[in-house]
């Protein structure tokens, strides 16, 4: 017993060790991004332009085998960030005799291929199963060992219409190629990819027709989908297109492409997903006309939009597609040595355990004891008995603290780490896409949606100059931004998700793939939030934080939670307050820019809040430049202006009061200090631009022009 002790501490010692120190937080991602794949046709020979076409190829009505076009073709998908071509394909002479020149070209140029198997005929039927089993058996054989197909750790298969098959018929297909292929799914919904997760390496979603300012479950349909793959150990490819037009080939729904609106919202929502590699439909599907190849009624402009989103930095890649090695969902856990050195100790405690709980078997009821020890003679057998009792609760104790405690350890060092640097990169979110990032176009304003029901209507209700939500949102769409911050009380009366979804998304959400929000006082109005964290899901940050950052071109951006009740307080050594510091220390950016709801400095209604003191120290401290902040239903400019308050030129932060969404106006009281403009009475929206260096702001106002317009510079 005493050796069996012994033995489990030195485990124990081990395990807290680590051999050089405490349980590490999980190492840190490999520098890398996704792969940007574009889906791409060789069907075409010039005959093919005759049919079904209402624009055509800056090249020319090309054929498929022209080594030229192809070499042009990736030649311009690399110069705008493209790594590789899906090319569209089945076992036949024509195709295979295309596919062996394509690979050569792309070979010269250093430019990736993956697959994509056409398992459906022209009408949409399904292929015999028995063809498409020796299909793959042909790509594996004769393609697949080429290093062009090298964009993971196995060459990308994706099978087209899988949702046409059975279970049983996609596994004879998948498993003799699985060992040597990385073979994808192409499933439209989470059920359908569960259906026959465990016969592929995940999915690829070929969804070109979606219209992201009408299907208001993308960006969440999206995400669902990425969670549901990586749970599952596969790689998501998340979709994105132009637009969308199969009218000419049957169909009835068209996207318009919005002068490259819809590519930027469906890129930022696909992004969002955490795929590990993004699918660009297409680069020449000229017949449902989602193509980005320059084109004689487009020119060159999607790829100039295209290039503009790929240029933005590089968006961190899961981990299966950093370490191509790995096969499971890479999330973070215990470095190798920690757990073998848990499951060591725990089947030796367990193995322990039932080695006594087997011995005890042997014995028969009436001999075991039923009383505590101190109340029977100590005889040999019976201390016996209590020393197997109290292996066994000292082996329950143990297990628990390991689950337990091995989960806390991870918290702290996920917490702790030089100079708090790895907790700064808790709840940052890493660069979001723009279109030029030395020019960042962002929209700001709070205050915004009013309800919908009048029994919803409180403050709004004797104010016939109300809810001009749909005012402020017609601005948002005039600028084109490349974000939207909400600032707080985006919804009322409460904040519930109904509302939500009847008001603010009626009007605002228009912009939802692209807007960061922060909560307010309205929003708790709800128990917890719930309908702001639930409206905008993973962009609300964290349900009991609320708080978080990430890069908009060479700035650094910070969205802070205000409600500081609810998140248990704002001052200084708050949980909130601490991350704002060592997320500052972590991301030392030359320009920086936070926002919450509720101001430190106001001349409006609400006033003043010495709560932030601590956010305004530290950000001063830091060296950042911009205060975003709703709450007054006003627009007020201040500073730049030091922690007290003070006109600071030199190091101040410059703040914007934008409570001008739409619900509703406050009044101006005894200005503060450092007050620079005032205006009550006036719904509109904050413009920023974004610069090295610089930043320009102007107030733009729903009836009419700019209000309030200027420029400064970062420290």
């Amino acid at each position: 017993m005493r050796v069996r002790l012994l033995f489990f501490l030195v485990v124990l010692l081990g395990v807290s060790a680590g051999g050089t120190g405490p349980l590490a937080a999980p190492p840190a991602r490999a520098a890398g991004h996704m792969p940007v794949l574009a889906y791409y046709y060789q069907w075409f020979d010039p005959s093919s332009w005759d049919r079904v076409k209402i624009d055509y190829p800056a090249a020319g009505r090309y054929s498929s085998d022209d080594q030229n076009v192809m070499r042009r073709h990736i030649q311009e998908a690399k110069a705008v960030g493209i790594e590789g071509f899906i090319v569209s394909w089945k076992d036949s002479p024509t195709n295979d005799r295309r596919l062996h020149v394509l690979m050569e070209v792309a070979r010269s140029e250093n430019f990736k291929l993956a697959m994509i198997y056409q398992g459906l005929d022209f009408s949409r039927k399904p292929l015999p199963v028995r063809r498409v089993a020796a299909d793959m058996l042909t790509f594996q054989r004769d393609y697949a060992g080429d290093g062009v197909f090298k964009i993971f750790d196995r060459p990308l298969m994706l099978w087209s219409g899988t949702w046409a098959y059975s279970a049983a018929d996609i596994e004879q297909v998948t498993r003799p190629v699985r060992s040597s292929l990385r073979v994808l799914a192409t499933e439209k919904s989470v059920a359908g990819y569960q259906r026959v997760a465990s016969s592929f390496d995940g999915n690829a979603y070929y969804w070109s027709s979606v219209n992201p300012d009408s299907n208001r479950s993308h960006v969440t349909k999206l995400a669902d989908m990425g969670r549901a793959v990586h749970a599952r150990g596969g790689l998501w490819i998340a979709p994105f297109a132009p637009g969308f037009d199969a009218r000419l080939v049957g169909g009835s729904k068209t996207v318009d492409r919005k002068d490259g609106a819809t590519l930027r919202a469906e890129y930022s929502a696909a992004v969002q997903s955490s795929p590990d590699a993004l699918g660009l439909i297409s680069w020449n599907e000229f017949s449902e006309n989602t193509y980005v190849e320059p084109s004689q009624t487009y020119g060159d402009r999607y790829l100039k939009v295209l290039g503009e989103l790929l240029k933005a930095p590089p968006v961190p890649a899961s981990p299966l597609a950093q370490d191509s090695s790995g096969n499971g969902s890479g999330s973070g856990g215990l470095s190798t040595g920690p757990v073998a050195l848990i499951v060591v100790a725990l089947i030796l405690l367990v193995a322990g355990g039932a080695a006594g709980i087997r011995r005890r078997s042997k014995a028969s009821a009436k001999d075991r004891p039923a009383d505590p020890p101190e109340s029977l003679p100590p005889t040999p057998r019976r201390r016996r008995f209590w020393r197997r009792r109290r292996y066994q609760r000292l082996l329950a104790v143990t297990v628990l603290m390991l689950v337990a405690g091995g989960s806390a350890v991870i918290a702290v060092a996920a917490e702790s780490g030089d100079e708090g640097v790895a907790a700064g990169t808790r709840f940052y979110g890493g660069p979001k896409p723009v279109r030029v990032d030395t020019d960042v176009v962002l929209g700001a304003a709070g205050d915004i949606a009013c309800p919908k029901d009048a029994r919803g209507l409180t403050e709004e209700k004797d104010r016939p100059n109300s809810c001009r939500m749909a005012d402020t949102a017609a601005l948002l769409q005039a600028m084109h931004p490349d974000a939207v911050l909400a600032l707080g009380d985006n919804q009322y009366p409460n904040g519930s998700l109904a509302r939500f979804q009847a008001s603010y998304d009626q009007t605002w959400g228009a912009f939802k793939t692209i807007t960061y929000p922060v909560p307010g006082n309205h929003e708790y109005g709800t128990p917890d939030a719930a309908g702001y964290f639930s409206y905008f899901g993973a962009a609300a940050g964290l349900p009991g934080a609320g708080y978080y950052s990430y890069d908009l071109g060479g700035w650094h951006i910070i969205a802070l939670n205000s409600e500081c009740d609810h998140v248990g307080g704002c001052g200084q050594g708050s949980t909130q307050e601490t991350w704002l510091r060592q997320d500052l220390a972590a991301h030392p950016a030359a320009c920086t820019l936070a926002y919450w709801h509720r101001p430190r400095f106001s001349s409006g209604t609400h006033g003043s809040n010495t709560d932030y003191d601590a956010f305004w120290n530290d950000l001063s401290a830091a060296g950042a430049d911009v205060v975003l902040n709703g709450h007054d239903h006003g627009y007020e400019r201040i500073g730049p202006v030091d922690a007290a308050g003070t006109p600071q030129a030199d190091k101040g932060l410059t703040q914007f009061v934008v409570g001008t969404g739409g619900d509703s106006h406050y009044k101006f009281h005894d200005a503060v200090s450092g007050s620079q403009v005032r205006l009550a009475g006036r719904y509109g929206i904050l413009q920023l631009h974004l610069r090295p260096g610089t930043f320009s702001w102007n107030f733009l106002t729903t009836d009419g022009g700019s209000a309030d317009a200027g420029t400064g510079r970062c420290h």
